[in-house]
């Protein structure tokens, strides 16, 4: 059996920036593929994803009790 280390509050921090820039980068991707496909319909504007995905990354800070 593999005994599970204890994970500190900046390993936790650093695993989510991770996770959220890797899926910022990827729905960023994705949106502008659609867009690209899509040059004369409906285009999806990514100007404000980053700062959505900014106050995702400030939520283990916001909601820490110490």
């Amino acid at each position: 059996m593999t005994k599970k280390t204890d994970m500190t509050f900046e390993e936790l921090n650093n695993k989510v920036d991770s996770l959220l820039a890797n899926t910022n980068k990827k729905m960023t991707d994705l949106i502008d593929q659609y867009n690209e496909q899509h040059e004369d319909e409906h285009e999806i504007d990514t100007v404000d994803l980053d700062y959505k995905f900014d106050s995702l990354s400030d939520y283990i800070y916001d909601y820490s009790s110490s």
